[in-house]
């Protein structure tokens, strides 16, 4: 704002513009190519890849270069990837302006070098966004491993084997799940392969159920390893049982306070000199904040023609990330063709559908940018109470766009032919 003298009260749109260029850059070298879909095009250099540079202009517009003789790439695709990264919807908010997304057009300049374009600015929030942590009680885990065949009934022997064992002490756990992760292929090549993971987590307020000093008299580790030897066959304990040692954990959650109760303040050291900066005169109040909507004008999904049932990441590339105990999604193509079938594909019953059971029965929200061909979504409370606190393995939800990338959809032929991503 200084160097190009904008005015904080009236240049939302070059502040915003200013504002994503910092979004895009935020992440180290994840917008030069780190966590790409498309990272297979990337392995040449992936050693060591670039760090991202941001030449923002007098207008708001910025381009995206990197660091020349670095391993990545900038691109259409790993920019696209970046700004879909950990946004919650049409509007990015700030505590100086609101950004909105829909309109933002991306132009590969040069090699290396995307110029980034549209992004419009609204008022700034009265109110701005505050992270609060607290102590959340105790949690352990333990893990057996499990091979080969019939693993869902393995699994099921073991945890009646451990529900037996904890009896009502059930109750005394805020949470306790039982989870088979993994799966053994048919005839597989190693015994590695072949094992999968079965985990108990479990989380309390009472720490007796958990702490270290009653590992062996009933507790937590009792329960799970006293069964140990009338367990289904192939069963086995990991060599590490430190983690079924019960340790502290915090809840993680956001909130909203008024801008005016925050002190912000710049503090000139040569000159032994403090500024007070006060909230912008332009905010504004916003009761929606962010707004969902299905595609305009879907078309029939058969006027694509025929269709091969593969994984959806053979032609779409996405990115997700976490939001406190929200997930959000992005998800993008490279041919005006395919866009057609993305917005139309993409509802919000079909993330619904690709999720699995995974999906909570929560809200899901959608948007659309069609200047990069791409879809977001925001699943709520995707992430089971945050980073900090969650029970799942996906705590930052860097993964879920990877198990949606793999999941098997009907995919015109028409976009087959050309390469896998």
């Amino acid at each position: 704002m200084w160097w190009h003298g904008w005015n904080r009260d009236k240049d939302f749109d070059q502040i915003a513009g200013s504002l994503i260029a910092g979004h895009l850059i935020e992440c180290s070298s994840y917008v030069c190519g780190g966590y790409y879909s498309g990272f297979k095009d990337l392995f040449d250099g992936c050693e060591n890849v670039g760090f991202p540079i941001a030449e923002v202009f007098a207008n708001g517009t910025c381009a995206i270069v990197k660091e020349p003789n670095t391993g990545g790439e900038i691109s259409v695709g790993t920019v696209a990837s970046q700004l879909l990264y950990e946004i919650q919807g049409p509007q990015y908010y700030g505590s100086d302006v609101v950004a909105v997304l829909e309109g933002i057009n991306m132009t590969q300049e040069d090699k290396d070098r995307v110029l980034v374009t549209g992004v419009k600015g609204k008022p700034p929030p009265t109110t701005t966004k505050v992270g609060l942590t607290a102590f959340g009680g105790y949690q352990a885990e333990f893990h057996f491993y499990l091979v080969g065949l019939d693993l869902e009934q393995k699994a099921e022997w073991t945890e009646r084997q451990v529900r037996a064992s904890m009896g009502k002490n059930v109750d005394r756990f805020s949470c306790l799940k039982f989870t088979l992760n993994g799966y053994s292929p048919d005839d597989p090549r190693n015994q590695d392969v072949a094992t999968v993971d079965f985990r108990v987590f479990a989380q309390t307020k009472d720490r007796s159920l958990v702490v270290k000093d009653t590992m062996e008299v009933p507790g937590f580790n009792r329960w799970c390893l006293e069964n140990f030897l009338q367990s289904c066959p192939g069963a086995t304990i990991e060599n590490d049982i430190r983690q079924s040692a019960g340790k502290e954990f915090y809840e993680y959650w956001a909130a909203l306070i008024p801008q005016s109760e925050v002190k912000q303040q710049v503090h000139l050291l040569t000159e032994e000199k403090t500024i007070d900066i006060p909230p912008s005169t332009a905010m504004e109040r916003y009761t929606d904040r962010q707004w969902s909507y299905e595609t305009s004008s879907p078309l029939d999904l058969t006027s694509f023609g025929p269709t091969t049932r593969v994984p959806l990441g053979f032609r779409v590339l996405g990115r997700s990330g976490d939001k406190a105990s929200d997930c959000n999604i992005g998800l993008f193509v490279r041919e005006d063709d395919e866009w057609d079938w993305a917005r139309s594909f993409f509802t919000i019953d079909k993330m619904k559908e690709l999720l699995g059971p995974e999906y909570n029965g929560k809200g899901v929200e959608r948007f659309e940018i069609p200047g990069i061909k791409a879809v977001h979504f925001l699943l709520r409370d995707h992430l089971d109470r945050s980073y900090n606190a969650t029970s799942t393995y996906d705590g930052l939800g860097k993964n879920v766009c990877e198990y949606i990338r793999a999941k098997w959809v009907d995919m015109p032929n028409k976009f087959l032919r050309r390469r896998r991503i």
